[in-house]
């Protein structure tokens, strides 16, 4: 769990969905706080996420983040009952629409972000913790890219992340095969910077987000956007995967696992 330090000043909506605080040494934490240890990927988590990314990146006394869940797994990724409510076409469109303004955002920031991930880092998830500049795994931790094993198209910016993290080869048989990492893979193929034991993920994320914010900020500011000169082709990809998911969403395969999961959960 991040440590207890002095409160940063979120709206309602974020400060249901997360615990965040800044310390004196410019590092701000973002606990995602879902008491089941889920953090399902969906509206109202997105919702609040992109509200405390955008107050942190804007808040002079931060110079870097670290994003974590605050107990349990760092996400299961998309919220799989949510996804019967979803029509394909136009619907489908607004709503992949709405849940990539949140990776749009982490591209555009100047400043470091920091993933800490225990537990299962899946789907969505895992795109989040793509779109930072350093990953840190706990032993037991996991990342995995399931979306066409459920009927679905990677989103969150994963058919173009994840290239970038392991190389054009090995992400193509990540995606098509639906694979997880566990810890150790993750480490080996570069798709993590940092594997420690569970209970140092937040305290070696937090070294890593102070070692950069005792950088000097403007040079560091000025390296990430050399960094991310290519973004038009991730917001490109953005929406690639906006519109296929779309037609994703009607599909039989995907009707046929919702219906399968609906069930074992005793909604029918």
């Amino acid at each position: 769990m991040p440590p207890a330090t002095d409160g940063q000043e979120m709206g309602e909506a974020a400060m249901a969905e997360l615990a965040i605080n800044t310390d004196t040494s410019g590092v701000a934490t973002i606990a995602m706080r879902d008491p089941a240890g889920r953090n399902a990927f969906d509206a109202p988590l997105r919702a609040a996420l992109a509200e405390a990314f955008t107050a942190l990146f804007a808040d002079p006394a931060v110079a870097a983040i670290v994003i974590g869940a605050e107990t349990g797994n760092f996400s299961v990724g998309g919220n799989l009952a949510q996804l019967f409510e979803y029509q394909p076409g136009q619907d489908g469109y607004r709503v992949m629409k709405s849940a990539h303004e949140l990776p749009a955002l982490l591209a555009r920031s100047d400043k470091p972000v920091i993933a800490a991930i225990g537990g299962y880092c899946m789907g969505a998830g895992a795109g989040l913790a793509l779109l930072c500049d350093t990953i840190v795994i706990g032993r037991s931790g996991a990342i995995g890219f399931p979306f066409v094993k459920l009927g679905l198209v990677p989103d969150c910016g994963c058919s173009w992340t994840l290239a970038r993290r392991i190389g054009p080869a090995a992400a193509r048989q990540a995606l098509m095969r639906a694979h997880t990492f566990q810890a150790d893979e993750a480490m080996a193929t570069g798709l993590a910077d940092a594997l420690v034991d569970d209970d140092a993920v937040w305290s070696h994320a937090r070294e890593r987000a102070a070692e950069l914010a005792a950088m000097p900020a403007q040079a560091l500011a000025q390296l990430r956007t050399m960094l991310r000169h290519d973004q038009a082709q991730l917001l490109a990809a953005l929406e690639a995967e906006a519109l296929n998911q779309a037609i994703c969403f009607g599909s039989p395969d995907l009707q046929a696992r919702i219906a399968a999961f609906r069930s074992k959960a005793g909604r029918n």
